[in-house]
């Protein structure tokens, strides 16, 4: 279960890079349009509709993969009886409820944080689960071959 967990952790995150890449160049490319039209010179709201449109629809896809990946770690914490497994979950526990507070806080208030801003940072919080997941999948290999069986010591194992 949880090795199926993983990978699609590791499917997820790749995922999550290209719809990041896919709303900050719509918004960029909305933005730039705006930019464009003559509206933009005789006002100061430089948040048009459009813009904070595709702000909230990419924070709540978001918040679809930030949900997902806190499910991941605590089935991870839950299910894996490993050292590694659990620094591991904490941490990513750790690391996606600041990027999910990021998220709700961006979700909050569209007009004045928009997900171009912080698409860069949900990038970097993608690959960092990428690694975890891959970090995750491979203690759940070692702990289904190695920690079920009773036959070899604990001093055999590099990570009990």
């Amino acid at each position: 279960m949880n090795r199926a967990l993983y990978i699609i952790g590791i499917v997820l995150s790749v995922v999550f890079i290209g719809v990041c890449g896919y709303y900050i160049a719509e918004y960029q490319q909305e933005r730039f349009s705006y930019i464009l039209s003559s509206s933009y010179y005789s006002s100061y709201d430089y948040a048009s509709g459009n813009l904070t449109a595709i702000t909230e629809e990419a924070g709540l896809v978001s918040l679809f993969f930030f949900l997902f990946f806190i499910t991941a770690d605590i089935m991870g914490l839950v299910k894996v009886k490993r050292k590694t497994m659990k620094v591991m979950g904490i941490i990513g526990l750790c690391i996606s409820g600041i990027f999910l507070l990021w998220n709700l806080a961006m979700l909050a208030e569209p007009g004045a944080m928009s997900f171009d801003e912080v698409g860069g940072g949900f990038v970097f919080y993608a690959l960092i689960m990428l690694a975890f997941s891959i970090v995750g999948l491979v203690q759940s290999v070692q702990f289904a071959k190695y920690g079920r069986t009773t036959t070899r010591k604990s001093t055999d194992l590099l990570d009990s």
